[in-house]
């Protein structure tokens, strides 16, 4: 009873380790720009797409352009109120973000 018991935990927790999830599912898509206020534009991964059929099938392909451009968030610019058009742009956060610098000189 004990081995059997022993040998079921042991499978029960190798098969919890064993989840990979997929390269796209790491990427973090958002809908604010203040989410992506510090990180590095790297470029607009679709033109304005509709909707309609949902949003999966909107996505993956600008998922998988972000994750091609080495991003780690996909920010969905909606541009129309019903969210029926929206734009993918693609982002890098995190650790080796260039930060753009803004100098504001006062006038004298």
């Amino acid at each position: 009873m004990t081995r059997v018991l022993l040998a079921s935990l042991i499978a029960l927790t190798a098969s919890a380790c064993a989840y990979r999830p997929a390269p796209t599912d790491l990427v973090h898509i958002v809908d604010s720009p203040a989410d992506v206020r510090v990180c590095t534009r790297l470029a607009e991964v679709s033109p304005a797409i509709t909707t309609t059929p949902g949003f999966g099938p909107a996505t993956q392909s600008m998922l998988e352009a972000t994750l091609a451009l080495g991003g780690t968030h996909l920010y969905l610019d909606k541009l129309s109120q019903d969210w029926l058009l929206v734009r993918g742009i693609a982002y890098r956060c995190g650790p080796g973000v260039v930060r753009e610098r803004v100098v504001i000189r006062a006038k004298g």
